[in-house]
């Protein structure tokens, strides 16, 4: 079965992306989306261990929901850890940097993106849409100012996106809340927006339900 759900710090209750997720016996890795979303597919005898650098492992048995068929997206919270890290001398050495036009050779060498002009620009991906463009925009600060800008504007509209399904109304009519106490209940449950822009009404409203039942024995 697919198993869905994303990965969560328990400290601040956000997402996690890029968690590496270790599947066991067969030691095949994955890790989750931007949005710390993830979907892999299971069996009974499965297990699933989960590590983030400044987060304990968590390790998770996944025969019950394969036998319960589960469907709901779950939510996996990692505890974080410290380090102890013992002093180190660093020495440093400045080291003579490329020409711009050496640095625009080895992208042309080796890129084998630089041929494909089809890439778009994408707020998933976060392209400005040319690797020549990526790379001289580095050195340019005007180029940087408007890539930052064009970010912002594009993760405003994701948010108007990400606030035209996750609405007020869905969540009191799937949990029965208060008007005064769905933004609390919002503050927790913060889906990633990877999951809420692509799941269907019905899984939606299943994980609001899911995450409403951690908030109640949460605030018992």
């Amino acid at each position: 079965m697919l198993l869905k759900g994303y990965v969560l710090g328990i400290d601040t209750n956000n997402t996690i992306p890029l968690a590496n997720i270790l599947k066991k016996p067969s030691g095949e890795r994955y890790i989750s989306n931007r949005y710390g979303a993830f979907g892999i597919q299971v069996l009974e005898t499965d297990t699933l261990v989960f590590s983030v650098l400044g987060y304990q492992n968590f390790v998770l048995p996944v025969a019950k929901y394969v036998l319960n068929n589960y469907t709901d997206p779950i939510r996996v919270r990692l505890k974080p850890t410290s380090y102890r890290l013992k002093e180190a001398e660093i020495n440093y050495h400045q080291k003579k940097r490329d020409s711009l036009a050496r640095q625009a050779a080895k992208v042309l060498k080796t890129s084998p993106l630089l041929n494909n002009y089809n890439h778009y620009q994408s707020w998933v991906s976060g392209s400005t849409g040319s690797v020549l463009t990526d790379m001289f925009a580095s050195s340019n600060k005007k180029l940087q100012e408007y890539s930052k800008l064009q970010r912002l504007i594009e993760l405003y509209h994701e948010q108007e996106l990400v606030d035209a399904r996750y609405t007020n109304d869905i969540i009191k009519r799937s949990t029965g809340l208060a008007n005064a106490k769905i933004m609390e209940f919002k503050k927790y449950c913060n889906m990633p927006h990877y999951f809420i822009l692509n799941a269907t009404d019905y899984d939606l409203v299943l994980a609001i339900k899911n995450c409403y039942q951690d908030y109640i024995r949460q605030n018992r």
